[in-house]
């Protein structure tokens, strides 16, 4: 449990480096409104990350396990079933392979299958009866 809150430091330093970085670039090619929507997604992911940091450091100190078998459960049963969808997003992407272009393709098929695990996930994770 500790190395995995070691791990959520070091990937939350990590990423703010990388932005910061990346904004102080884009100020100093006079790219303003970049800056800011990585400056706001910067302060958006470092509470997200603290959030969950703390979450886990409160549950380590209780001693409540970080996984129970019913949250493996809905990870699984979302997963491969965002999977199944996620294929038929993409068979549909390439049907259109005309008409959209190939970045536009990459980037909806990749938004679509984020969308169908979270959309999985919160169906499992809301169903009766996978206790």
């Amino acid at each position: 449990m500790k190395i995995k809150i070691i791990l959520l430091w070091v990937v939350l330093l990590g990423m703010v480096t990388g932005m910061v970085l990346q904004t102080l670039s884009l100020i100093k090619d006079n790219n303003v409104y970049p800056a800011l929507f990585i400056t706001i997604g910067m302060i958006s992911f470092i509470i997200l990350i603290t959030l969950q940091i703390k979450k886990a450091y409160s549950e380590l100190k209780q001693g409540i396990p970080f996984d129970d078998e019913r949250s493996r459960k809905v990870k699984l049963l979302s997963s491969s079933r965002a999977y199944f969808y996620s294929l038929y997003i993409w068979i549909i992407l390439l049907a259109f392979q005309k008409y959209i272009e190939k970045d536009d393709i990459l980037l909806i098929g990749l938004l679509g299958m984020g969308f169908s695990l979270l959309i999985s996930w919160l169906i499992t994770r809301n169903k009766k009866g996978l206790e």
